[in-house]
């Protein structure tokens, strides 16, 4: 009996240890998100959980659109159940990031990205969510479309946050010491009379001016040939796009050279089909056998946004009738809701001249912050 007693413990340990070994191999092969991962802290039949989770679900099916750059500044409150949700444009080419910075940091915040189809009814599809315990996510576009970025706090914390939505170029700037300003013929545009199109963007620069590697790569190609005149190619990695630079007036690289991001591949010129044009470069970039593709989104210059200011309440009141909630932060956006003075609305965050609320019938929106007055918080 003794003896029975001894061992019943350490078999009950060697069962426990051994449902954990089983759970972190499933881990391995299923690869649960952070919102999985927190999920387990919760009985099943958890009454707070299920309103949090349904919270999310219903927040897939929000239709606010914000352009990017974008900030807000807000508390997150109400049990983790206001989720902020945004549809954005995207295009190939960009990488974008989602940042909140929170106090205190230790608060956890899922962070989602969703694609949404093209038929308005049909499901959104998750890309991407936030590791564990991390405050952003970063995504690399593959596809131009509309997407959809949800961000939600975990149950019965309520925090000021500082949210932050933007993109990167997903390679340099080829031209030193030019940007944006500087294409001046883009993608698509009519050649030869309309008999072609352009299968790239023009930039625009002095005669000389250095050409730069956007990518570590190497150069497939380094010649003076047809209507690109001087020209060199270089592939981003063994099976990675081609980079074309064309119309240099000359070229400083070999093919077979290895560069580095950054490295002078050429100078700005006119050669080719372009001795009757300003010096510029041409600048395309290729997939395969997919073919050309629009380059401008992997090198326009993007700016991360200033930090929105904070507010330290969470409801307000309506100043007068006639007030519209729009679908974004703009009055060309659609109207979605008519409110009438002294209605009480849910502020979940501030965007320049915008507050971002919920109104009645828990319809989310922006509307202008000058019509409202804050609301002390209990």
């Amino acid at each position: 009996m003794n003896t029975y007693k001894l061992f019943t413990p350490i078999i009950f340990l060697l069962v426990v240890l051994g449902c954990n070994q089983i759970q972190k191999v499933t881990d391995v092969v299923t690869n649960p998100t952070a919102r999985e991962y927190y999920e387990r802290n919760f009985d099943k039949g958890d009454s707070s959980l299920a309103h949090w989770k349904k919270a999310f679900t219903k927040a897939q099916r929000d239709s606010i659109i914000v352009t990017l750059p974008y900030s807000e500044s807000g508390i997150f409150s109400s049990g983790g159940l206001q989720v902020l949700s945004y549809d954005v444009q995207l295009q190939e080419g960009e990488n974008v990031f989602v940042t909140v910075d929170k106090q205190p940091d230790s608060v956890q915040v899922f962070i989602e990205l969703f694609k949404k189809q093209d038929d308005s009814l049909a499901p959104v599809s998750l890309l991407k969510s936030s590791e564990p315990n991390s405050k952003e996510l970063s995504y690399k576009v593959e596809r131009y479309g509309v997407y959809k970025i949800t961000v939600q706090p975990e149950l019965n914390r309520s925090v000021p946050f500082q949210l932050k939505i933007y993109t990167k170029p997903t390679y340099a700037f080829p031209v030193s010491g030019a940007g944006n300003k500087n294409v001046q013929s883009l993608w698509a545009a009519s050649r030869g009379g309309g008999k072609r199109s352009h299968e790239g963007v023009d930039i625009f620069a002095p005669k000389g001016t250095p050409l730069l590697a956007v990518t570590d790569g190497r150069i497939a190609s380094a010649q003076e040939k047809g209507r690109g005149g001087k020209q060199v190619w270089l592939r981003d990695g063994l099976f990675g796009k081609t980079i074309y630079y064309a119309h240099l007036d000359s070229i400083s690289v070999s093919a077979g050279q290895r560069v580095r991001i950054g490295d002078t591949v050429g100078f700005v010129g006119n050669t080719g089909n372009a001795k009757t044009t300003d010096p510029h470069l041409h600048f395309g970039i290729y997939k395969g056998a997919s073919g050309p593709v629009n380059p401008y989104p992997y090198i326009k210059k993007t700016e991360i946004p200033e930090t929105a200011p904070r507010i330290d309440w969470t409801y307000a009141n309506v100043l007068k009738n006639g007030t519209t909630l729009h679908q974004g932060p703009s009055a060309a956006l659609r109207e979605i809701v008519t409110l009438s003075k002294n209605d009480t609305v849910s502020v979940l965050g501030l965007h320049g001249a915008w507050l971002h609320v919920v109104a009645r019938d828990s319809v989310k929106g922006f509307v202008q912050r000058a019509h409202f007055a804050a609301l002390p918080s209990n």
